[in-house]
């Protein structure tokens, strides 16, 4: 009984499900593509001979050694830069037919479905959140954004540290051609783009379902488009199997399913009591200290981290809010009917945050980086400063810990200042 199982679930890791993904929707290898492989048993010979780390058999899949496992990223830029500069990558690789750097080994050959699939990856990005929360709180509902949060941070924390403790790595390539490069150092299993594709979509599907007049059904269809939409893209870039995001898909929903009854009690939590903003920053640390530790860098833990800050410091900002009297208790209770924005306030609103969020970002990544290097004898210039655990928790915990309470908190002020607020009577509480 169990053999077959354990069949397909292999079947399903495999790369070449990948790469035959890929071919179909038109990505294909360079004829002068670099030789990327050593044979299974050659590196294991090696490793036996040399007593080299352990950590390298681990990245033996189906027969093959990848060496883009032991590739170091060149991004050195906080995670904001790194999403922009690997969308200005791809693109500069793509334009140019013939190309002479080594890291382009594919080439396009449907560009609607290149960027049909970038555009779904990137809906599970950074760049997407950082854009989706605040446009939310802004310009939707507060209260929905704020559970929303809790679960993305407890889901997407325990995704992330599964995947290093599994340390199952990404699919072998060649066959596959790995289109998205600075998450290459990351593991596979389970992909966190599917968790954030399952858990974020449902999750704000029903909360919403909870306090708005709606046709579910339609919500739930737009939600599993969604889905599909980020998981499938991330077979066509080559960074997961089949395996990886059926696996995260699942784990997320079930993560959601385990926790939905219980957000509104954290939530309750994080309004009524006075402390919540130093315990949840406590917290924060605490989690980002018993992060699993890998031997190799990757982006895994800043991503972790970055999540961590932004919704312990959302939430404590909805925390000063209310003791202050600035969130407004609903007269009559949910359910409510969805009003027609005014779209010019909507567009105005998110510039106006976006460029208070981008100054804050800048001026508090650049004082924290400089301090913490000090403090620790590092040069702050040197991008591989950053890595280390002790400079990389403050850099990234701090900074967009700052930005999630700007989000929440200054923003709504200084749109009240400049009369551009929105309606706040039913959707804060």
């Amino acid at each position: 009984m169990l053999n077959p199982i354990r069949s397909f679930i292999f079947w399903l890791n495999e790369a070449e499900h990948v790469a035959r993904f890929q071919h179909y929707f038109g990505i294909r290898p360079l004829a002068n593509r670099q030789p990327d492989l050593i044979p299974k048993i050659e590196k294991k010979k090696n490793i036996n001979e040399k007593n080299s780390n352990n950590n390298t058999t681990a990245q033996i899949l189906n027969g093959l050694y990848n060496r883009h496992h032991e590739r170091k990223v060149t991004y050195d830029k906080n995670v904001l830069d790194e999403c922009l500069q690997e969308i200005e990558h791809s693109n500069n690789q793509n334009k140019t037919e013939n190309p002479n750097s080594t890291d382009v080994d594919y080439k396009v050959t449907s560009w609607f479905w290149y960027y049909f699939f970038q555009l779904g990856s990137a809906l599970g990005n950074e760049i997407f959140y950082i854009l989706f929360f605040p446009t939310w709180i802004w310009n939707v509902d507060g209260c929905v954004a704020r559970k929303v949060s809790i679960l993305w941070a407890f889901f997407m924390y325990i995704g992330q540290a599964s995947k290093d403790i599994l340390q199952i790595p990404r699919p072998s390539s060649p066959p596959v051609l790995q289109l998205e490069k600075r998450y290459v150092e990351e593991y596979g299993f389970p992909s966190t783009h599917a968790m954030f594709a399952a858990g974020i979509p449902f999750s704000l599907v029903f909360l919403s379902y909870q306090r708005y007049e709606f046709d579910l059904t339609i919500g739930l269809i737009c939600a599993s488009i969604i889905c599909l939409w980020v998981c499938l893209s991330r077979i066509y870039l080559g960074m997961h199997s089949f395996l990886d995001i059926i696996g995260g898909t699942i784990y997320a929903l079930i993560l959601v399913f385990l926790t939905f009854s219980h957000v509104d009690t954290i939530d309750n939590f994080v309004l009524d009591y006075s402390s919540s903003p130093i315990l949840g920053f406590l917290l924060g640390i605490f989690l980002i200290k018993c992060y699993p530790s890998v031997k190799q860098w990757s982006t895994a833990r800043s991503d972790t981290t970055i999540i961590l800050g932004s919704t312990f410091g959302f939430l404590s900002a909805t925390t000063v809010m209310n003791k202050l009297g600035l969130l407004e208790r609903p007269i009559m209770p949910p359910i409510y009917a969805i009003l027609e924005p005014d779209l010019g306030l909507w567009c105005l609103r998110t510039i106006i945050g976006l460029l208070i969020v981008a100054t804050t970002r800048q001026i508090v990544k650049t004082i924290v980086l400089r301090y913490a290097c000090t403090f620790y004898g590092l040069d702050w210039k040197n991008p591989d400063s950053k890595r280390y655990a002790k400079i990389e928790m403050p850099y990234y915990y701090l900074t967009y810990f700052i930005i999630g309470f700007n989000i929440a908190f200054t923003c709504p002020l200084a749109f009240r200042a400049l009369g551009i607020n929105r309606d706040y009577s039913f959707t804060e509480l």
